[in-house]
C-alpha cells in the first residue's frame, strides 16, 4: 500500500495499523501475542507507524504510544487524526469501488 505517490509501507505494518485501529489501546505485547513476532519487530513496526521511527527518521504519525495510566511499563496504542483520517479514506474508496455491484445472496 501506498500512502502518497514516493511512500511504499510494508503489509506487515499495514497489519499492524489496521490492528490498532480495531483495538484502540491495545498493548504492544497484544501485537506481539496476536502476529506471533518478536519483540524487536513489533517495537521497529510499531515506531515505524507512530511518529518518530528508528535512528531519528520520522515516522508515519499513524499511530501514538502512550503508558498506561495503571501500569507504566505497558505502552497502549491508539490512532492519530492522521490514522483515523486514512481509516475513514480507505471505507470510503472501498464503498466507490464496490457500491455499483450487484450481489445475488441466493446462489
Amino acid at each position: 500500500m501506498k500512502l502518497d505517490k514516493s511512500q511504499d509501507v510494508p503489509l506487515q505494518a499495514m497489519a499492524v495499523f489496521w490492528f490498532v485501529a480495531t483495538f484502540q489501546n491495545c498493548s504492544k505485547k497484544n501485537i506481539e501475542e496476536h502476529f506471533k513476532m518478536s519483540k524487536a519487530s513489533a517495537s521497529r513496526l510499531t515506531d515505524y507507524l507512530s511518529r518518530y521511527h528508528r535512528l531519528g527518521k520520522a515516522g508515519l504519525g499513524l499511530i501514538s504510544k502512550e503508558s498506561d495510566p495503571k501500569d507504566k511499563r505497558k505502552t497502549l496504542l491508539k490512532l492519530t487524526r492522521k490514522g483515523k483520517d486514512l481509516i475513514e479514506k480507505s471505507f470510503s474508496t472501498l464503498y466507490e469501488d464496490v457500491k455499483d455491484y450487484e450481489i445475488d445472496y441466493e446462489e
